[in-house]
């Protein structure tokens, strides 16, 4: 992974955190993140408009986009099941785990395996993710039925992952963006109806109404960190090492909700962080 890669996918990755923890401020969670999704679909719109960019061009990687729709409904499916099962600490670090499924997938489906060092890299990046959300008392075998949806759900970032990579070498990444967010606007409105949230984008409008700037600052965040993603791939990154390094993330979270909101164990995840810092090392200077 090349230097200006690496910075990239970092400052996403710094970024994260700081819009994660603005739309977590509202009690309607399934409101505030169709907001974010149709805020975000909105700010590419304007900015493909602002470069110029001939939309004509989505039609070169609608093969591509379908997988990423697929990924992200699959994502977003379970995520909401987990959600209603069980304690999503217990099984966050399973959904986190895309580098471990874009290995996986790219092997099944390519036969391509990551160099021995950036295997042991994330290996030890993911390892630290596991830690870092453990808390006393949650056991995944408990519930095998939320375990499954957990991975499913591992497995649809893996695949989004990787056709975004692809995709970002056949068009601008803010095109590749918007074509993933306006899908996901009709979607996610079917996906949330069937999960009991009902029709959310009444909702939505009242939360915009209530807090202009606060969902403005989030969606400005978030879709600033995504489109570096998007550009790292563009430039030839690596999707299982991109994955990987944006998990750097995590830590940035932990030092927040002990600096900021005072959570408790704090000393303990950030040993857990030591550990992902060393993969991600391990992965940028594998590549």
């Amino acid at each position: 992974m090349t230097p200006t890669i690496a910075l990239m996918v970092l400052a996403s990755a710094a970024l994260h955190p700081l819009w994660n923890m603005l739309i977590k401020g509202d009690d309607d969670r399934a409101a505030s993140w169709y907001l974010f999704t149709v805020l975000l679909a909105a700010t590419s719109f304007v900015h493909c408009l602002v470069i110029g960019v001939d939309f004509r061009a989505i039609t070169d990687i609608l093969p591509m986009l379908l997988f990423s729709w697929s990924g992200q409904f699959l994502y977003g499916v379970c995520l909401i099941r987990i959600y209603e099962r069980a304690d999503l600490s217990a099984y966050y670090p399973i959904v986190r785990a895309s580098p471990i499924g874009v290995v996986i997938l790219s092997f099944a489906i390519f036969a391509t395996v990551p160099a021995p060092a950036a295997l042991a890299g994330i290996a030890l990046t993911v390892g630290g993710a596991f830690w870092l959300q453990k808390r006393p008392g949650l056991r995944l075998l408990d519930d095998p039925k939320t375990l499954l949806l957990a991975i499913i759900s591992m497995i649809g970032t893996a695949i989004y992952a990787m056709a975004d990579a692809r995709a970002a070498q056949h068009v601008p990444p803010p095109l590749l963006f918007f074509s993933v967010e306006i899908g996901m606007t009709f979607l996610y409105l079917p996906l949330l109806a069937m999960t009991g949230e009902g029709f959310v984008a009444g909702r939505a409008v009242a939360l915009i109404k209530a807090r202009p700037w606060r969902h403005l600052g989030a969606v400005l965040l978030g879709y600033t960190s995504y489109v570096l993603i998007l550009w790292s791939y563009s430039m030839g990154g690596d999707v299982a090492a991109v994955t990987t390094v944006r998990q750097a993330s995590i830590p940035l979270s932990v030092l927040l909700g002990g600096m900021v909101l005072k959570e408790m164990h704090t000393g303990r995840r950030l040993l857990a962080s030591l550990v992902m810092v060393a993969g991600i090392v391990i992965v940028i200077n594998a590549g």
